[in-house]
Order: C-alpha cells, then structure tokens, then sequence
C-alpha cells in the first residue's frame, strides 16, 4: 500500500481499519506533520522570493519559484493531485484563471496548475508573519471594504496583465458559501479587467479542496486527493461591460456543474443529514 493510500483519511484505505478516535489521531498528526512541513520549506524559498520581489521584471520568476515549492510541498506532505485540462490546445497569455472558493487549500493548490500568475486576495493575508511580506510583494492585496481600495485595484490588475503576468481570482470574492458545494454569487472584478485587458479567462473547478479542508475552524486536513479541473479558454475578444452578466454566468454554470458532478454522494448525505 503505497503512502498517499496511508494518509487517506477514508477509513477503507486503512488496512488495519482504524476505529472513529484512532481516526481524528491521523488527522491532528497528517495536520502537525504538514504544517511543519510548510513552515520548513518556506523558510527555506523566502530569502528567493526577498530576492525576486525588489524587482518587478523579477516577478515571474518569483511565480516559478512559488510553483516548484508548491508541487514539492505536496509530494512531501502525501497530496495526490489530479490535474484535468479541457483545453484542447494552448490559449493566449496571459489570462485570468477564476475558481471556486471554499477551503483554505484552495490558495496553495492554485499555482500548481502554472508558473506565470499572481493572486488577488484580500488584505488580511499580508498581516500574516512572513508569508504576509511575500503575499504584499509579489501579489495584489485588497481591502474589499474599502471602495476607493477595490477601484485601484481594477488598476493593478490591469498593469499586472500589461506586465505579462496572468492572475489567480477567487470571484466570489471570498470563502462566503455556507454550503459547498454550491458557490455563492460572483463580484465583476475579475470579469471586468478580463474585459477591459482582452485576455481570456479560464475557470478552474476544486471539486474536493471542501472536503480536504473544509472551512470549519478546526483546520485540520481531512483526506489526500485533490483534483484540479482547468476549463475551455473562453475569449473576451469583441466584448463590453455589457457582456459581464452573461460571462459570470457562463462561468458559474462551467465551475458549479463540475463540482456537483464530482459530489453527488456528499449533496445526497447532506440532503439525508438535513431531513
């Protein structure tokens, strides 16, 4: 039995079968270990992202960089990542790449899909020790309570794409759905600068990320498999503000309709829990 079936938390995967208090062991000790893992390895790129960061021209290679930590990390830690690309060629770059958001997985799980984009996040992330100074220097932050913030940032973003950087964004502006996973609307940001810059946006599915780690305040990780669907392209050539409502909705319906067909047996447990 191989190590990414070990740290499966679906008690089958167990060939000693392990009973329900045995279980939440595994889960506080896969959690420790992957957490200790994480503090190492970055302290181990962070003088490489200082370095990167002090130059805009540098950035890029920063995004490289943050994709080779992330697809070691995961090996290290015992993830098993699926990618699915419905992309039948190469696509214009850069592009806006929008996903569902519901874990705190979600972020790490992102670059490992390429090697040439930044994140636009919310501000709170730049406060956090460390990580918080890489986050503020080599991505875009966001005050989503702040108006006059939200509108520089349409401006940054545009300057990123000129830049020839490609962006991550999280549309729903937030991990706001109570019930993954079912996405809550989305905000015209990413749709907007997609729009205004003419690159294509793609949209990805994290079917399984809820399920990994699911935004319950425990933080603990709760399984092994991670799967990354990257949708068709879609052009935003010839389109106007005008077309925003009907390219979110596209892209909802794109990313929504993954994620039900990858969760069937959880929306049928949770309908069942709820009678």
């Amino acid at each position: 039995m191989n190590s990414f079936t070990i740290l499966s938390f679906d008690s089958g995967a167990y060939f000693w079968q392990p009973k329900p208090l045995r279980m939440i062991v595994f889960r506080w000790l896969h959690t420790i270990y992957a957490t200790i893992l994480f503090v190492l390895t970055f302290l181990i790129v962070f003088p490489g992202f200082v370095i990167l960061a002090q130059k805009k021209e540098w950035h890029i290679t920063a995004y490289k960089l943050t994709h080779i930590w992330g697809v070691v990390l995961y090996k290290l830690v015992g993830l098993r990542v699926m990618i699915e690309d419905k992309n039948k060629g190469e696509w214009t770059k850069p592009c806006i790449y929008v996903a569902n958001h519901f874990s705190y997985s979600d972020i790490a799980s992102m670059p490992l899909i390429t090697n040439d984009a930044c994140f636009v996040g919310k501000e709170s992330i730049s406060k956090a020790p460390l990580f918080g100074y890489y986050f503020r220097a080599l991505h875009i932050t966001v005050n989503r309570k702040s108006l006059r913030d939200r509108g520089k940032v349409v401006g940054k973003t545009i300057e990123a794409i000129e830049a020839g950087k490609s962006l991550f964004i999280f549309p729903e502006g937030g991990i706001r759905s109570t019930n993954p996973p079912y996405q809550t609307p989305y905000k015209d940001g990413a749709f907007r600068t997609a729009i205004t810059t003419g690159v294509p946006v793609v949209p990805v599915s994290l079917p399984y990320n809820w399920l990994l780690m699911p935004d319950d305040g425990s933080m603990l990780l709760r399984g092994n498999k991670i799967k990354i669907v990257i949708h068709e392209a879609i052009s935003t050539e010839n389109m106007t503000e005008e077309d925003i409502p009907e390219l979110k909705k596209k892209v909802f319906n794109l990313i929504e309709n993954e994620l039900i067909k990858h969760n069937t047996d959880k929306i049928k447990e949770k309908k069942v829990e709820a009678i």
